[in-house]
């Protein structure tokens, strides 16, 4: 689904694309979330992985999938462009196959008693898990939770963009940590930095590559096991002049050496795919 290399110039924007030249004479985008009250925004989000491990010459492979509906229900939206909606999963089909045990499934639309593997998503879908405010650059400025979360793959809940119009080539990054349990019990925060660029903008739709970095120092395995499983590397395509994210694709593929003893390996493969349902 990635589109072809080009950039447009001031003469050749669409009409309704917020840009504006620039002192350099780029042309710059302004990339914000926009919404009106009462609309629905639906996505269908798909979460596959593969996770492969050798412990002492043993070899497991653990297969999972998720695809499920995510729906903003936009409540209101400020003068400052600040937007408050309630987050719910409709709906959720999982499917898992654990390593030499039978696969296990659910399907919330089909299923009226869930496998007790999937109970706890059972609980959570078709109610909304809570109220959340964002401003037009995707900040969570609010955040009132409804009940316990669960993530069925659902990845983060907006994709941050720049607060200033950017040209092609230019650069956005947040700053975050991410929780991880030690094995003996405590959890170490590990600090990342989310780093986005905008690549190109065509027929409106920008298309902004995403990376996580890791800038806290890792030389144990055991957490690195843990790392590669929740940094992110893909694109994004989001609609300029509508304001929302149209697609997006993340890829994990890792490996790590030694993650539970000097003998053993883990292999990490996984997509995150995410696409806008029209209303």
């Amino acid at each position: 689904w990635m589109l072809a290399a080009g950039v447009l110039s001031a003469a050749d924007a669409p009409a309704g694309v917020a840009s504006d030249a620039g002192t350099d004479g780029a042309e710059r985008y302004h990339l914000q979330y926009k919404f009106s009250p009462g609309e629905v925004f639906r996505c269908k989000v798909t979460h596959l992985t593969t996770v492969e491990t050798k412990i002492r010459g043993t070899a497991e492979t653990v297969k999972t999938r998720s695809v499920s509906t995510k729906a903003w229900k936009i409540l209101s939206v400020d003068q400052a462009g600040n937007v408050t909606f309630t987050y719910t999963v409709e709906d959720v089909s999982m499917w898992q196959q654990p390593a030499g045990q039978p696969e296990v499934r659910y399907d919330s639309a089909q299923d009226k008693e869930p496998p007790d593997a999937y109970r706890h998503v059972a609980e959570t879908v078709g109610t909304p898990m809570g109220t959340i405010t964002i401003s037009a650059s995707g900040e969570i400025l609010r955040r009132e939770n409804a009940r316990p979360q669960f993530n069925p793959g659902i990845g983060e809940l907006t994709v941050p963009l720049p607060a200033q119009p950017v040209k092609i080539g230019e650069t956005w990054s947040t700053e975050g940590e991410m929780p991880i349990r030690l094995k003996d019990g405590p959890v170490k925060r590990i600090k990342t930095r989310h780093i986005y660029e905008l690549k190109q903008v065509q027929t409106g739709v920008a298309t902004i590559a995403a990376r996580t970095e890791v800038l806290t120092p890792v030389d144990d395995p055991a957490i690195q096991s843990q790392l590669v499983q929740r940094v992110k590397r893909g694109e994004v395509r989001f609609d300029v002049d509508a304001g929302r994210v149209l697609q997006q694709q993340m890829d994990i593929d890792e490996t790590v050496i030694g993650f539970s003893g000097a003998d053993s390996m883990m292999k990490y493969l996984a997509r995150l795919t995410e696409e806008m349902i029209p209303q």
